[in-house]
């Protein structure tokens, strides 16, 4: 259901949503609106006093949300529009050839090249992603290779997967797992989360020995932490809709 709370800086709409849990919780979405989850038996004066007492914080993150969510990309596969790659943004420069026998993409110092025999979004997002997903994989190889001798770990396989709320995962067959979208990070992010699953070869959780070891690879972890977290959602391929 909707619900709102007013002060004296104005209106806070959110969406409250009962359930089975503990506490409540307060979450912002990537184009800023506000969820709050909470247990049934909570009364609604209670949830109010809450929303009201993090009111400073609900809008500032919320503010940020959807300045960060109106940079996002939606592509219309048009001359010119910008492709996210390794940080940087390349516009996109499209030829068509009827006498090539696929979509072919590649990336020059100043532009994302696409040949194309046929003029339909569809095939050519395909072809794009696979570009990207492709890159990323060797990336990822590459990076993990760079590290590990200075952790004395190496992984049994790494792998890229289309995560929705994980840029990386290792489990205890010693398997890294990367989030395809890395290939848009600026590569100091990139190397971040690299390290950081090649360090849960040796730490499985996030204790500070864990962080200690991130340190030691990655002396600017934390930054690109912060950056995951403020700019993460900008890592996305969306395609518009209406082709």
């Amino acid at each position: 259901m909707t619900d709102f709370v007013q002060d004296k800086e104005g209106r806070i709409d959110f969406e409250l949503v009962r359930m089975r849990r503990k506490t409540i919780s307060i979450q912002i979405s990537d184009n800023g609106q506000v969820l709050v989850k909470a247990p049934s038996y909570v009364s609604k004066a209670e949830i109010s006093s809450l929303v009201l007492a993090k009111a400073g914080w609900i809008r500032e993150k919320s503010v940020s949300a959807a300045r960060v969510n109106r940079q996002k990309i939606l592509h219309r596969f048009a001359q010119g529009e910008p492709f996210l790659y390794l940080g940087k943004t390349y516009p996109l420069h499209m030829s068509y050839d009827a006498n090539v026998r696929r979509v072919c993409v590649s990336l020059s110092s100043n532009q994302l090249l696409i040949q194309t025999p046929v003029v339909d979004i569809k095939t050519m997002e395909a072809a794009v992603l696979l570009w990207y997903r492709e890159n990323a994989l060797r990336l990822m190889e590459q990076r993990v290779a760079y590290y590990s001798p200075a952790l004395g770990k190496k992984p049994s396989k790494v792998m890229v997967r289309e995560q929705k709320s994980r840029w990386g995962s290792c489990n205890s067959k010693g398997e890294l797992r990367f989030n395809w979208k890395l290939i848009m990070a600026p590569p100091q992010v990139v190397d971040y989360v690299a390290v950081h699953e090649l360090c849960h070869l040796k730490e499985m959780n996030h204790s500070a020995s864990f962080w200690k070891l991130v340190e030691g690879l990655c002396s600017e972890y934390k930054t690109c932490r912060k950056w995951l977290k403020d700019y993460g959602q900008l890592l996305a391929f969306d395609v518009a809709g209406d082709y």
